[in-house]
C-alpha cells in the first residue's frame, strides 16, 4: 500500500512540473480570414504549426525561434526582430497553471478566455497592426518528444 501512495506522489510531481500538449487551434482575423493548425508545448518549448502549405511552422527551443517554411521543410530562419508576441506566448505559458485573464507586452494585450475547467479556450491578441482571435480545441496532455522541437532537422508531428 505504501508502494501505491509513494508512486502516487511521483505522478503527482511530475505532472505538476511537466508541461505537455497538444492542441488544434483556429485563428481568425478582422477581416474573417481564417487559418488553422496545431500547437504543442513541452516545458519551455513549443510549436505553432499550421495546415497550410503555403505558410510556415514556428518552434522555440533554447530560447531562440525559428521559422520554418511547411512547403520546403529544409528552409528555416532564426527569428531576431519583431518577437513581441512570440516572447509573449512564452512568458504565459511560464505562467502554467497559474494563468492571469490579462497581460501587457509593449504593444500588445493579450486576453484569455477560460473554459468551465479551468483552461484557456480562446486568446485574443489586440495590437496596433493586428487584432486576431485564436480558438483552441481538442487540447490533450501526452508525452512529447524533443524531437519535435528541432528545426534541422524538422520532424514531422503526426496529429
Amino acid at each position: 500500500m505504501k508502494y501505491l501512495y509513494i508512486s502516487c506522489l511521483l505522478i503527482i510531481y511530475q505532472i505538476s512540473f511537466a508541461f505537455e500538449l497538444k492542441c488544434s487551434f483556429e485563428e481568425v482575423y478582422q477581416n474573417g480570414e481564417v487559418q488553422q493548425g496545431f500547437f504543442l508545448i513541452k516545458d519551455d518549448k513549443f510549436r505553432y504549426e499550421y495546415f497550410s502549405d503555403n505558410l510556415y511552422t514556428v518552434i522555440h527551443n533554447q530560447n531562440l525561434f525559428f521559422l520554418i517554411e511547411n512547403k520546403d521543410k529544409t528552409k528555416f530562419v532564426k527569428i531576431s526582430r519583431n518577437t513581441e508576441i512570440l516572447e509573449a506566448i512564452v512568458n504565459i505559458i511560464s505562467d502554467y497553471p497559474n494563468f492571469n485573464k490579462d497581460y501587457y507586452f509593449e504593444n500588445v494585450k493579450i486576453k484569455l478566455e477560460f473554459n468551465n475547467k479551468n483552461f484557456i479556450k480562446r486568446i485574443i491578441l489586440l495590437s496596433e497592426e493586428n487584432n486576431l482571435s485564436v480558438y483552441l480545441n481538442d487540447c490533450k496532455t501526452s508525452q512529447i518528444k524533443n524531437l519535435f522541437f528541432s528545426y534541422s532537422p524538422f520532424f514531422e508531428y503526426k496529429h
